[in-house]
């Protein structure tokens, strides 16, 4: 007969809706329902790929009661009356003893957590289809969403026996640790998977999964006894050796996973996903070097795996390593054009090299919404490291922002040109300005209070960095900013040495800090002090304004031949700096 089946036009359902599950169970069942006969029929023709199951469906007829329910049951459920959907499936069902619908009924009881229904359909499934792997799970589930585990395991027994008849058992052991994974009872799960594995023993992917449940359970001893069991079995099971690795690092064992993976890789050179794992643990142990050579051995073994590629990019980049860098990130653009970041990178490479013309062409070619705006002001910087100070105002002036955040960058981005080409009053209008827009933001007015002490307006600088301090008491730059100003240009030394100390707690090794605390103690007459201070700053971080300080504390203090060492060697490296230049004239007179 031919039917015809009126389309449900609803509003869109709600979340527990099993439109979905019912329209599909309904449009399989009127494929495959028999039909009255017709006088001549095409010839049927087997397709070799079609499974066994497929091919030993009944031929259910599709009788007006077997319609009327499998009709309501898509109804109800695509109205959200799962009771109603289930009891009419499941009727179906069992009427039509048609294994499709028994799945489609266990699977929608399963999901409205009508458990007994579902039992009752995945039993009538199992019975219909007894070597269906999927019939097996899902009515191993139902038992164990029931709290039946002893019947759980005995359905997950005869799966794996099914799986082992069909060749597949490897398999077969992830799916099972899948199911039992997502019970409830993490305890049960890993029980029923700890008796299994027993019964396979000398299987590694049986110990492998009996590892992944002992990590859900948040047994990682048992999880690594189960691993190294795997791999005694497959000493060379790349992915019984990544799990290890995983597990070590969840027990807090960096150490051992770096050195369980170089032994591994001594005996396994071509184990490309354990050196990648090997190299990012490197990584996050900070050993920059290491996961450079190890990225690099990855690019050897597989030249186009573009990931790798960039990673060792990046860690050249890091060694500051810029041929090497340039060389790898410009081969990961050949493989992945649309990667901006590795054009960010590159422009940065250009920019050290100072060939900011290179620059500016990686930064215009930048158009990804991610690394626009970045590409965007660097390419101001790079104009006005190329000389045009005016085209590099007017393109960060131009920038479309879309935050607060972004408004800020530019403005500091264009507080700095304008500071590095000392052109202090005008860096000081753009401030003015933006603290007019922008009068909550503590890094324009902490700027402004730089550039105001520059310009010897030191009322203006400790009030900004006061105001700081009133709003975010703790900002150690602030401190130390008000701390040194304090101390350089007032006769508030007491204060000076106090803000000084609380900025010191915050960052004990900070050059900075340890520079102002060095010059605190020089104006307040303790030379001994200040040099101990200025030379661990020194030490810490070459810097020319920490070597003036500590040259002119060692003049003052009589040791005038070390001075000028420390001096010699800044100018060596800096041989332009103001406040360097200005303490070896004053003293040099």
């Amino acid at each position: 007969m031919s039917v015809f089946y009126p389309v449900i036009r609803q509003k869109i359902p709600s979340k527990r809706s099993l439109t979905g599950l019912v329209i599909l169970g309904l449009s399989m069942l009127v494929s495959a329902c028999a039909t009255a006969p017709v006088a001549k029929q095409a010839p049927q023709h087997s397709n070799p790929r079609v499974s066994a199951l497929e091919q030993n469906l009944p031929n259910t007829e599709l009788t007006p009661d077997i319609f009327f329910n499998v009709l309501v049951g898509e109804i109800a459920g695509h109205r959200g009356r799962l009771d109603v959907a289930v009891a009419s499936l499941s009727q179906a069902a069992k009427n039509s003893r048609d294994p499709r619908l028994a799945a489609r009924a266990s699977q929608a009881a399963l999901y409205a957590k009508l458990y007994p229904q579902a039992q009752e359909n995945a039993q009538l499934w199992v019975t219909l289809q007894s070597e269906n792997l999927e019939a097996r799970e899902t009515l191993a589930t139902v038992y164990l969403e029931s709290g039946q585990p002893v019947q759980a395991q005995q359905q997950l027994e005869a799966a794996l026996l099914l799986a082992k008849k069909n060749n597949n058992l490897d398999q077969m052991f992830l799916r099972v640790a899948g199911i039992l994974g997502r019970h409830k009872s993490r305890t049960t799960g890993f029980e029923i998977m700890e008796s299994l594995a027993k019964q396979y023993q000398h299987n590694p992917h049986a110990t492998l999964a009996l590892a992944h449940l002992s990590v859900r359970a948040g047994d990682l001893d048992k999880a690594l006894t189960a691993i190294n069991h795997s791999l005694e079995l497959s000493p060379d099971w790349d992915e019984a050796a990544l799990y290890k690795g995983r597990v070590l690092v969840s027990r807090k064992e960096v150490p051992e996973a770096r050195q369980f993976y170089r032994d591994y890789l001594d005996d396994n050179s071509g184990a490309t996903k354990v050196r990648l794992n090997y190299a990012r643990l490197l990584i996050d142990s900070k050993q920059w070097e290491k996961a450079r050579k190890e990225f690099v051995r990855v690019v050897d073994d597989a030249p186009n795996d573009a990931e790798s590629i960039f990673a060792v990019g990046l860690l050249a980049y890091q060694a500051q390593r810029y041929d090497e860098a340039q060389t790898y990130l410009e081969r990961h653009l050949e493989l992945q054009p649309e990667n901006d970041q590795a054009r960010m990178y590159l422009g940065q490479i250009a920019e050290e090299r100072k060939d900011f013309t290179t620059a500016t062409r990686w930064y215009e070619a930048i158009t990804s919404p991610n690394y626009y705006f970045e590409a965007q002001t660097r390419l101001g910087m790079a104009m006005w490291r190329m000389g045009d100070l005016q085209a590099a105002r007017d393109h960060l002036q131009s920038v479309t922002t879309t935050t607060e955040k972004q408004k800020v960058q530019l403005v500091l981005a264009e507080e700095q040109i304008l500071r590095e080409a000392k052109k202090y009053d005008e860096a000081l209008k753009v401030l003015n300005v933006a603290m007019v827009k922008l009068p909550e933001q503590t890094d324009v007015r902490y700027a402004r209070a730089l550039i105001a002490e520059k310009l010897n307006m030191v009322e203006l600088s400790i009030s900004d960095l006061r105001a700081i301090l009133k709003k975010e008491p703790n900002n150690a730059h602030a401190l130390n900013a008000l701390g040194y100003t304090l101390a350089d240009r007032t006769e508030k030394l007491g204060e000076a040495k106090k803000l000084i100390k609380l900025a010191l707690k915050q960052k004990p090794n900070d050059p900075f800090v340890l520079d102002s605390m060095g010059w605190v103690y020089y104006r307040m007459g303790q030379y001994d002090k200040a040099i101990v201070y200025l030379k661990r700053a020194l030490s810490m971080r070459n810097d020319a304004e920490i070597s003036a300080h500590l040259g002119e504390v060692l003049w003052v203090s009589g040791d005038k031949s070390t001075a000028r060492t420390v001096w010699r060697h800044a100018l060596e490296s800096t041989p332009d700096n103001e406040s360097l230049l200005g303490v070896i004239k004053k003293y040099s007179d």
